[in-house]
């Protein structure tokens, strides 16, 4: 496992190059990788909802830190798993399509990687753009790296990933507003607390 090459696959998706799902898609050695981008692109949009929160206001909500980098982290990235297989059971159950689940979680492992934008919430004024974006990145192109395993048309891949981005949303979203006094939740579910 190249460090170099997976940050060149990174910058080849910042650039918008979606051929970097081709190329992942039957690699077996990019499955740790693709994990490894997910895992990290969560954790630091939890950094940056914990960053939010210590450069924006005079307080911090309960265990900010361990509520906003550590658990929201970990919730995104679960929820962001649930979300793979929710596409995949939709593609292969629903719809009747090919895919390879491994190959989808390489691929979507490395569409996981705007979310590592979030990091950058801590900037005053800029903080909607950076809590907003990355999720229409990572929705963007999870439909290119769904489509790069599969034989459905992009409808059924749109639909498919509309459900699982649907379920992750809607699950961090109750887990941000259920908290009483404690803020928990990565990137923009962190600051959905402050809402009501």
């Amino acid at each position: 496992m190249d460090p170099n090459l997976i940050l060149n696959k990174i910058v080849r998706l910042a650039r918008l190059d979606t051929t970097v799902f081709d190329d992942v898609r039957d690699d077996v050695n990019e499955l740790i990788p693709a994990m490894i981008v997910a895992a990290v692109s969560s954790l630091l949009a939890g950094l940056g909802a914990t960053l939010f929160w210590e450069f924006n206001f005079d307080f911090s909500p309960d265990k900010v830190w361990l509520n906003t980098f550590i658990l929201g982290g970990v919730f995104m990235a679960a929820l962001y798993l649930v979300w793979v297989l929710i596409a995949y059971v939709i593609i292969v159950q629903v719809y009747r399509a090919s895919a390879d689940l491994q190959s989808l979680l390489r691929t979507m492992g490395y569409a996981a990687a705007p979310l590592a934008l979030c990091l950058f919430m801590f900037i005053p004024v800029l903080y909607p753009v950076f809590a907003i974006v990355p999720l229409a990145l990572l929705f963007v192109l999870s439909i290119y790296a769904v489509q790069a395993v599969t034989n459905a048309d992009s409808t059924q891949v749109v639909i498919a990933n509309t459900a699982g981005f649907s379920v992750m949303v809607l699950v961090l979203s109750i887990v941000a507003f259920s908290s009483d006094k404690t803020v928990m939740g990565a990137g923009l579910f962190s600051i959905l607390w402050e809402i009501p």
